[in-house]
């Protein structure tokens, strides 16, 4: 990852507001990612406590840490031949942005001390 997409990423994280279908919040260093499908809300608790959260690649953890979480909400099977649906892309996409949002601010919050 380039210093320039690094810091699109970063901005995105800080700047992205967590939407009212999935909604994610932080607990110290945990980031809790939702992900609604239907009528059904699914959460995952992400650890980020063993990352060093200033550093880039703490960051690029955090985020694969964090989209791994946001596919298994919405309901994606590894392996499977079947087109991701509408209903999927907005859950992720959804769950994604509340998430990546919380990281931004643990991930601030590590930079500043």
């Amino acid at each position: 990852m380039t210093g320039k997409t690094l810091a699109a990423l970063a901005a995105t994280m800080t700047f992205a507001l967590p939407t009212t279908i999935a909604f994610a919040a932080s607990t110290d260093a945990n980031v809790v990612v939702d992900g609604r499908t239907g009528a059904e809300t699914r959460s995952i608790e992400v650890s980020v406590a063993d990352l060093n959260l200033a550093s880039a690649h703490g960051a690029r953890l955090a985020d694969s840490r964090i989209t791994r979480a946001a596919k298994k909400v919405c309901g994606w099977q590894n392996g499977s031949i079947m087109p991701a649906t509408r209903d999927y892309r907005t859950c992720f996409g959804d769950a994604l942005d509340g998430a990546r949002s919380d990281l931004g601010a643990l991930v601030q919050g590590q930079r500043q001390g």
